[in-house]
């Protein structure tokens, strides 16, 4: 073949190789060597030499002792055809030319299967804990709410203890100084300290039975023919013997009986604590005026403390 092939190593042009040359022909691969000398060889095709163009020829290099190479290595390696003159595609594994990325493997349905159980066991999990956080967060609400409001509560409960406190403490100091009464000297001038807010009603009608009495209670006394009305303090002196008066509620039911003494061992009587009539549940006390027979009664135990400060102060008057 006469056809020349370019050689970008040195500028010049080299004969095609001779497809039908002996196999074991070695080709001078020392390009550094005079280029105007042709190998020596009878198998080697007769070439003609193209003109040289002026100093484009490459310095020659000393030529070094070269042990023979073996066959596989003493093979010129080809260059990779220039695309631009119509050479083949580039051969794999050639300087320059990457390889094709080999395919993925694709998964087994076994891995595929364990990714999706992880998966659908994670996504379980974190449903779970939104929900556990969800339901805690309201709790939450819930406990702090009910928190809240025992805590109002109590402070509402403290509030208005201490306001009632205060009115009472108030109403301790409007009391005093206390008030004096003394009833009739015909009923034994019996005497005792009251609050000084409190009013005093005295009962006319009871007199004309022979008896005395007069209610006590704060601010305004209630009526006296209303039967629901309860009073802070009754006071009653009747036109009987203390034997009489006393008989009448010994070993009454619901009632507590004790002896009852006052004034140093100048009063002394009985004192009663329980259901007075079927209306009335308070304390009362009964004594000896003379011949007659005292009584000093609270319908009820709402003002006991005022009713105990009263007896602690009951004296029998002297003429």
């Amino acid at each position: 073949m006469d056809q020349n092939w370019n050689n970008s190593a040195n500028g010049n042009s080299m004969p095609a190789p001779n497809m039908g040359m002996d196999p074991n022909f070695v080709p001078n691969n020392e390009m550094n060597t005079n280029q105007s000398q042709m190998p020596n060889n009878s198998y080697a095709p007769q070439m003609t030499q193209m003109p040289q163009e002026p100093n484009m020829q490459p310095p020659q290099m000393p030529q070094q002792n070269q042990q023979p190479m073996p066959m596989q290595q003493q093979m010129p390696q080809m260059a990779a055809p220039n695309m631009n003159m119509g050479g083949s595609a580039p051969v794999l594994n050639q300087p320059g030319v990457s390889a094709a990325a080999r395919p993925a493997k694709v998964k087994s349905d076994k891995g595929s299967l364990i990714e999706t159980i992880i998966l659908v066991v994670v996504c379980l999990i974190a449903a779970a804990a939104i929900i556990v956080a969800v339901i805690f967060f309201m709790k939450y609400n819930e406990v702090n709410e009910d928190q809240e409001a025992k805590t109002a509560a109590a402070v509402a409960e403290a509030v208005a203890r201490e306001q009632e406190l205060a009115a009472k403490n108030l109403e301790e100091k409007l009391k005093e100084p206390n008030l004096e009464f003394r009833g009739p000297e015909d009923y034994g001038s019996i005497s005792f300290q009251y609050p000084k807010t409190w009013s005093v009603y005295e009962n006319k009608d009871a007199t004309k039975n022979g008896d005395y009495e007069a209610i006590f209670h704060p601010k305004v006394v209630p009526s006296l023919s209303n039967e629901n009305s309860r009073y802070a303090l009754r006071f009653a002196i009747y036109n009987r013997r203390f034997d009489d008066v006393a008989k009448q509620y010994a070993g009454k039911k619901g009632l507590d009986a004790s002896n009852f003494e006052t004034d140093g061992g100048n009063i002394t009587g009985m004192r009663y604590r329980g259901a007075i009539t079927s209306k009335i549940n308070g304390t009362f006390v009964l004594f000896k005026v003379n011949d007659k027979t005292g009584v000093l009664q609270t319908d009820s135990d709402i003002l006991l403390d005022d009713y105990e400060a009263i007896l602690k102060t009951l004296r029998l008057g002297t003429d």
